[in-house]
């Protein structure tokens, strides 16, 4: 190989599949995308894809980036988290009947030997609801979150199972091995290794949080194999080595050092540099999480935040989602007619702090943090024969940072902070909301350069890590371009003001929402 050195990282999305080429100091030296792949969703909370159409995505995006211009020294995984993909013997072909504690078969030739037994049940499927229930029963909901560390549910991997030995007992009698990410399928198809993340696997309610361990005496007692489940490596681990096959496949050479990675809410934290503890991490896209690296806390799971493995033994990552972030200003912008963004912002711009005295609560569609609730409405308060758009458009955009400010609350973030806070995402690409949001969160907002490649620079610290480019999860003070500063100006008197209401009106509609309905 000749060119600049390299890293591929991959990113297994939900709708497609990203691939970049990074260099040691954090830039792209080449990017693309995969074409979208369809997600199929059916009765009773049906999500599922294809797994092949991941491996076919890779393909198609690591081929568009040319890397045979470069010196590509490893291919770095990450992607899409708490899925249950099956794979093992195909139907009249010699089985064996599970059950040992013993981890599947792992290395070269297991994926001559395997297929995918069905598509993929994606983590946004809930199908699995009556199954959560009886585990709950024979273990306890407070044990299986005092062990995993997160409220449980259908969107479990216990449950998710349970369902797949009730409803399609041959495919779980045939499974030689559950991968649990898209990212830890695409490593399979990459070398055969059978592995998965402890990120990952925090995710999925079959990992105990204290000991980053099966709960494999959980899995006994509700009935559960667990000899199918993947080996635990750290995300910076070499697995293995490209097969000849996959090489072809990816436009890579045979032999190129494969790096599990980890599941996206790491490689976005360490991407956007908040892998270490300090500076927090708001994405604001359609939906929108806040992300913060601890030294082992853990969050109280009936707030919705949720508390993962870190990439790092004896940290964990405070995540807290939002369901609809820029999403509401998405919903205003078609209500008003479809004018632009660039129209909207200089909109909410005209209007004072505290939008007129306008409220808005932004949960079209229900929130899980810092409370849980499917059936939240989003709702205007205070609406006055004074009102113009102006006021109801910055309202979405206070609304929005009041309720990622009750997020921040729930993480045990402090009001006021000199500590930067990390912000990406399409409606980071407004500056009055990023303004708006350093006014409400008391602290000062940097907007981060090239937040398209958040993930990826994540994976190229990884993989950095595995090649012994890098000691740190902050290689180096500029890896981690910023785009502009917003501090918090002297509006933040109004902003506290309007928060307050905020507070008090949001749990009153919710009680009388009921009666409403």
């Amino acid at each position: 190989m000749t060119g600049e050195e390299v890293v591929a990282c991959v990113d297994v999305g939900t709708t497609a599949t990203k691939v970049a080429l990074m260099r040691r100091d954090g830039a792209v030296a080449a990017s693309a995308a995969s074409r979208a792949y369809p997600t199929i969703t059916g009765p009773g909370g049906r999500v599922e894809q294809d797994p092949e159409q991941w491996w076919a995505a890779t393909g198609e995006a690591l081929r568009a980036c040319a890397p045979q211009r470069f010196r590509v020294e490893a291919l770095v995984l990450g992607g899409q988290m708490q899925d249950l993909i099956a794979v093992g013997v195909p139907a009249g072909e010699g089985e064996r009947v599970g059950g040992s504690r013993e981890a599947p078969d792992d290395g070269p030739g297991t994926q001559e030997r395997w297929g995918v037994l069905r598509p993929a049940i994606l983590y946004a499927d809930v199908r699995a609801t009556q199954e959560a229930e009886r585990i709950r029963a024979v273990v306890g909901a407070r044990r299986w979150h005092q062990l995993t560390g997160n409220l449980q549910d259908a969107s479990s991997l216990p449950a998710k199972l349970l369902w797949l030995q009730h409803h399609e007992p041959e495919m779980y009698r045939r499974a030689r091995a559950i991968f649990l990410g898209a990212h830890d399928y695409v490593t399979w198809r990459a070398c055969g290794a059978v592995v998965t993340d402890p990120t990952t696997a925090s995710t999925t309610g079959l990992l105990d949080l204290a000991t980053r361990r099966w709960a494999l005496d959980l899995l006994e007692a509700v009935g559960l194999r667990g000899d199918f489940l993947p080996r635990l490596v750290p995300p910076s681990a070499v697995v293995g080595a490209l097969s000849r096959e996959a090489g072809r496949h990816l436009g890579l050479p045979a032999g190129t050092p494969v790096v599990h990675g980890a599941g996206d809410a790491a490689t976005t934290a360490l991407g956007a540099g908040a892998g270490d503890p300090g500076p927090s991490f708001l994405y604001l896209g359609t939906s929108g999480w806040l992300a913060r690296t601890t030294g082992g806390k853990r969050a109280d799971p009936d707030t919705g935040v949720f508390t993962l493995a870190h990439p790092e033994r004896g940290r964990t990552l405070l995540i807290g989602p939002m369901l609809t972030a820029a999403g509401n200003l998405e919903w205003i912008r078609r209500a008003l007619g479809g004018p632009s963004y660039d129209e909207l912002s200089e909109l909410a711009g005209s209007a004072p702090p505290g939008s007129g005295g306008v409220l808005y609560l932004p949960y079209p569609a229900g929130e899980r943090s810092p409370f849980r609730n499917a059936g939240a409405r989003a709702s205007f308060v205070g609406i006055h024969p004074a009102t113009e758009r102006a006021h109801l458009v910055r309202a979405v955009m206070e609304g929005v940072a009041f309720a990622f400010r009750t997020i921040a609350e729930a993480m045990g973030e402090p009001a006021r902070s000199a500590e930067p806070l990390l912000v990406a995402g399409g409606g980071a690409r407004s500056e009055v909301w990023c303004s708006i949001v350093a006014g409400v969160m008391g602290r000062p907002v940097h907007r981060l350069a090239r937040a398209e490649d958040v993930g990826a620079r994540g994976g190229a610290i990884l993989g950095g890590i595995a090649l012994g480019w890098f000691n740190s999860y902050r290689p180096a003070p500029g890896f981690f371009p910023v785009d502009k500063v917003f501090e918090p100006g002297a509006d933040t008197p109004e902003y506290e003001s309007s928060y307050r209401r905020f507070r008090e009106v949001n749990p009153y509609l919710e009680t009388k929402r009921g009666s409403m309905q």
